[in-house]
């Protein structure tokens, strides 16, 4: 058990600079454009600046701690913080092995939940840094996860549709207000992203993600509205990083969670 947990995350540190590329390169390139502009909240003008520059085959070869020291200063990330890639790196490492440790009687699910895992969390840091969800990744994301739903063992048949139809249409409604009302409520994006929620999580274990998602998010807008009232600037809130942060709990320990509730709170 023990060599296989250090293959998995062993085969997460090799990855993990694949998936700093696909972050940073995800995003639209304006033709003709030297460096990408982001829109970070639609309407406010507010942009975040991307360098253009080509990805440093050497880093993609390196693992990612060697490679941190070694290419110090190059290709940092849209942010500027150039240690955001190696926190994506030992991220990927670390739910690669967890996906091993939790389900390690099944290889297919491990296999699988590592895959999902990685893309909740490339989506998670592109809407921290840009407030952008590419449709790129979460479309393929539900046709995977669909194609992918039949062998799941803890969804019946038709649930991975039923949540994918789910995740979609459950936060359209705020879509259609902010268009309505010419405000931000939430974007297109993130009812893609919670339709790909559905697909790989199914009905029960969406909504268990979202009422996770929503109260660590509505914690983090409170801490937000106080930071505004003490005269702090405006701030953004990615609701894509709770969106994922409840998805990727409840996919690694969904049903131990949806198991404790029924014991503790239904008699």
């Amino acid at each position: 058990m023990l060599i296989t947990l250090l293959i998995f995350a062993l085969v997460g540190l090799l990855l993990g600079p694949l998936v700093n590329q696909a972050i940073d390169r995800f995003p639209p390139v304006p033709e003709g454009s030297e460096d990408r502009w982001i829109p970070t909240v639609k309407g406010t003008g507010r942009r975040i600046r991307v360098p253009n520059s080509a990805p440093d085959p050497f880093q993609l070869v390196f693992v990612p701690l060697v490679g941190m020291f070694a290419f110090r200063g190059q290709g940092k990330s849209r942010t500027g913080y150039s240690y955001r890639r190696p926190i994506v790196d030992l991220a990927v490492a670390g739910l690669m092995a967890l996906a091993w440790y939790q389900f390690e009687d099944d290889w297919f699910r491990a296999i699988a939940v590592s895959g999902f895992a990685t893309a909740f969390l490339a989506l998670a840091v592109m809407d921290f840094e840009t407030q952008y969800l590419p449709d790129k990744l979460t479309r393929p994301g539900i046709v995977i996860a669909l194609a992918v739903s039949p062998f799941w063992p803890h969804l019946d048949p038709w649930d991975g549709i039923a949540g994918a139809a789910l995740g979609l249409a459950i936060f359209f409604p705020f879509v259609l207000y902010g268009e309505w009302k010419r405000i931000d409520v939430m974007a297109l994006g993130d009812v893609k992203f919670t339709g790909f929620l559905g697909a790989v999580l199914g009905t029960q274990m969406l909504l268990t993600g979202l009422y996770l998602g929503v109260l660590v998010g509505g914690l983090a807008a409170i801490a937000v509205l106080a930071n505004r009232g003490m005269g702090a600037r405006k701030s953004l809130l990615p609701y894509g990083v709770f969106l994922a942060l409840g998805g990727l709990i409840v996919l690694y320990f969904g049903r131990e969670i949806i198991d404790w509730a029924g014991d503790t709170f239904i008699v």
